[in-house]
């Protein structure tokens, strides 16, 4: 129903075909009015929208949902509860340990979408004999950093993309076919990462993505796309559910990786030992 290229579509609209994949089972339960507010537009907005698509209103764009996935008034009492219980469970509880409720929620909702066997593939990737760029832009910056730090521990070569503007071609042009790229991208995407996408798709680079949105078509992004949960668009945007999958790409390096990736942590080892006087650990 949302296969749309993501060009077509303005950034509420991007939020809306988002919000619905993410909440499949949930959205077809809720007023307009609802999911208008956890969106962060207008009604009109997103009447509007269900017209683009080719509906009468969002009642008829909500019967399609649910005709399309198949639910059941079971399955539609398990969410109604289950949103409920959600709800009471926040507004019982202080503001720190709603967060770390909501953290938890998204780090399922990622799990619900990780296809496991395209993430021991992209680990796989990493492992062979090439070069690594990351771009990570804005609030994904740190992520950037994270999986750089972690890797470089293997000996892995791997270097960052200047972040703005047309400083990026100065890296951009140094990237072929035996290299890989891993882009990291929130809400709306950056025009930087519109061009780099353009530029690894010509030249056949492999790519390895994650990204808060679903609405983009296959042959748009990049060889492994990888979903990662941050809450509604009216909501505090964690990073705990990115930082999760991270770490868990990670130890799937490590497991799928040559024995040099053990000597070289090894070897980092023995140096900070010898020179612990020198800088304590």
């Amino acid at each position: 129903m949302f296969h749309i290229d993501y060009q077509d579509l303005t950034e509420s609209e991007q939020k809306i075909v988002n919000y619905f994949n993410v909440n499949q089972a949930m959205a077809p339960l809720l007023s307009i009015t609802e999911v208008s507010k956890a969106i962060g537009i207008s009604n009109a907005t997103l009447s509007r929208f269900c017209r683009k698509l080719g509906f009468k209103n969002f009642k008829e764009l909500k019967l399609a949902l649910v005709s399309s996935q198949d639910v059941t008034p079971a399955s539609k009492l398990q969410n109604a509860l289950h949103m409920k219980q959600q709800m009471d469970r926040e507004q019982a509880l202080a503001v720190p340990t709603q967060m770390l409720y909501r953290d938890i929620d998204q780090i399922l909702q990622t799990i619900e979408q990780l296809d496991e066997k395209q993430f021991s593939k992209a680990a796989e990737t990493i492992t062979k004999e090439k070069r690594i760029f990351v771009f990570s832009k804005g609030a994904s910056n740190s992520l950037g950093h994270l999986l750089s730090f972690r890797l470089k521990r293997f000996g892995i070569h791997i270097q960052h993309i200047s972040l703005g503007g047309s400083e990026i071609f100065e890296t951009l042009h140094t990237i072929g076919p035996d290299d890989l790229l891993v882009l990291f991208f929130f809400g709306k995407t950056p025009r930087e990462t519109q061009v780099i996408f353009d530029y690894v798709k010509s030249e056949q680079i492999e790519t390895i993505c994650f990204s808060d949105q679903l609405y983009r078509n296959p042959d748009k992004i990049g060889t492994f796309q990888f979903y990662v949960s941050r809450g509604v668009p009216t909501e505090y945007h964690s990073l705990t559910s990115a930082i999760a999958l991270i770490d868990a790409l990670v130890v799937e390096v490590s497991r799928l990786g040559p024995a040099s990736y053990h000597e070289h942590l090894q070897k980092m080892h023995t140096l900070k030992e010898y020179y612990k006087k020198d800088i304590p650990r």
